[in-house]
């Protein structure tokens, strides 16, 4: 049985997490470990950890994924702004730890247009601090939409992995990420040269999530837009075409559609991926 989940809400308290996961019936999930939009960033209170996972094992939950907040930029020249973003990280994989999470994904940020390279130094050595501050939650790093300056292209991707050399730094791969960056998921011989750079990027190994959204922007367009299954840009047969992959078939899928309600992922969005 393949883990198929989506982003939830833990308003009102962490153990919502599971009830929100089990009435979109899901059985894996991500959360915000806080505000998505807020620095302020606190330890998940004990006796709310020990109901979450309680009922997440009576549930037969798989991988918990926290998501990391959106005002993050580890490429910052800000030391306010460095500073925030290295303090939030660092109590998400905190609180990730204290809730067996399989890890913090997080978009790394921008150079502002300055380039890669003049950041990929500072990044190496933020991305070491953060994982030598932490302890038994990995750091995942998600591909970027390709969106100016953003950092996240695959080659990005295998640079910082290559260069921080830690077991607990993975990858989440977004589908309407890839897609607005140029890949055609809709093309099988382009998904099969994509597993193989993948390959050949030492990315594949690092692989530990999936997020399945459709995009709500063409192609190569640079936007990060996401539309639900089968209502994108990407289509059905596209994303069947992605996910089931031989070599991306074990991994976790995390849904950050919409929603037919605009609420986010929904049971009907969550049926869908099952059928892929």
């Amino acid at each position: 049985m393949r883990f198929v989940g989506g982003h939830v809400s833990i308003a009102g308290g962490l153990h919502h997490a599971i009830d929100n996961t089990l009435a979109i019936k899901g059985n894996c999930l991500q959360i915000f470990a806080g505000s998505p939009r807020l620095w302020s960033r606190h330890a998940f209170p004990e006796d709310e950890v020990k109901l979450f996972l309680n009922q997440q094992q009576a549930h037969h939950l798989g991988p918990v994924f926290i998501h990391a907040l959106y005002l993050i930029n580890l490429a910052s020249i800000k030391p306010e702004l460095l500073e925030k973003s290295i303090n939030s990280l660092v109590m998400d994989l905190r609180n990730g730890a204290q809730i067996d999470s399989s890890g913090v994904i997080i978009h790394i940020g921008s150079h502002l247009g300055n380039g890669f390279d003049s950041v990929k130094e500072q990044l190496v050595t933020v991305i070491r601090e953060i994982l030598s501050e932490t302890q038994d939650c990995d750091l995942i790093l998600e591909n970027a939409a390709g969106q100016n300056g953003k950092i996240g292209s695959l080659s990005e991707l295998s640079y910082l992995l290559k260069k921080v050399n830690n077991p607990r730094l993975k990858v989440c791969l977004d589908t309407a990420h890839l897609f607005a960056a140029g890949i055609d998921l809709r093309q099988e011989e382009v998904v099969k040269n994509l597993v193989k750079d993948l390959k050949d990027l030492h990315l594949l190994s690092k692989l530990v999530c999936l997020h399945l959204n459709d995009s709500g922007s063409d192609l190569d367009s640079h936007r990060d837009l996401h539309a639900d299954l089968g209502k994108g840009k990407i289509g059905l047969e596209g994303l069947k075409n992605f996910v089931n992959q031989p070599a991306l078939y074990h991994l976790p899928l995390i849904l950050e559609t919409p929603g037919l309600n605009k609420s986010g992922p929904d049971a009907a969005n969550i049926s869908i991926a099952k059928t892929l």
